[in-house]
């Protein structure tokens, strides 16, 4: 279902809504037709009861779903923002460090962010892994570990690169990993019993064009809820997705320092 993020946001939730607010406007013609099913005013009076216990339930399930899906989107939000802010402190340490060497390392450093905004985004997204990506890192290891200090304060300086540069490793570790997260299959089989099983009771109350409309506008609630739930669901995914925002402002950062 993937494709379905292809969409705007808006769309995902207007479907969803009226999709539905159809169902439980169809839905009674047919469920009624069952012998066992027919409506008379006392079944009515218990669904009624039924019913209202069971879209409390409903919300609250749909809440609590909203919840982890949001608490993922922000963790993930926070997780590529970090490794931006990490990429900056690289930058600002070879600077302060003062040789040839580090200078070059700088500008490696900018090539591999560029390499993030540029191929890698677009291929972990698919799942494919960035040779480029990966090369421009394992280059900025290689330049790191061969900075010789000379000095006190560049001894000093060295190991605070060196706790920059593996907290940039680890970052992109955890973002790559980081692709894959989304809510588990378990929340999405709760949710949607759940809303079969609130189609099925409200289709069993007695038929009228008020009650209709009500449950139609009740159901276009729990529909647009359960678009925005799908919508939060896989963070790097959808209109809203967390893009690579960061990575582009720190590359712009870089080259005005750079070009200073």
């Amino acid at each position: 279902m993937n494709w379905l993020y292809s969409f705007p946001d808006l769309a995902i939730l207007v479907v969803c809504a009226v999709t539905l607010a159809g169902l439980i406007v169809v839905l009674p013609s047919l469920v009624q037709r069952l012998p066992w099913m027919t409506p008379n005013d006392r079944n009515t009076d218990f669904v009624l009861r039924m019913q209202a216990t069971l879209f409390t339930m409903t919300s609250l399930v749909l809440a609590f779903t909203l919840v982890e899906a949001e608490n993922n989107f922000r963790k993930v939000d926070a997780l590529v923002s970090a490794e931006a802010s990490q990429i900056n402190r690289l930058d600002r340490l070879l600077l302060r460090y003062g040789e040839p060497e580090a200078e070059a390392t700088r500008a490696d450093l900018l090539v591999y962010a560029r390499a993030i905004a540029g191929d890698e985004w677009a291929a972990m997204l698919t799942g494919r892994p960035s040779e480029q990506t990966r090369a421009a890192l394992a280059h900025i290891s290689r330049q790191v570990l061969s900075l010789d200090p000379q000095t006190n304060r560049q001894t000093m300086i060295y190991g605070e690169i060196l706790r920059s540069f593996d907290g940039i490793a680890e970052a992109r570790d955890q973002r790559l990993a980081a692709v894959n997260v989304a809510l588990p299959s378990a929340y999405w089989q709760v949710v949607l019993f759940a809303v079969a099983m609130l189609l099925f009771i409200s289709a069993t109350m007695q038929r009228s064009a008020f009650r209709a409309t009500v449950l139609a506008a009740q159901m276009a609630v729990i529909g647009a809820f359960l678009g925005f739930v799908f919508i939060q669901d896989q963070p790097f995914k959808g209109q809203m997705a967390v893009d690579a925002d960061p990575f582009v402002q720190v590359i712009a950062v870089l080259e005005g320092r750079k070009g200073g």
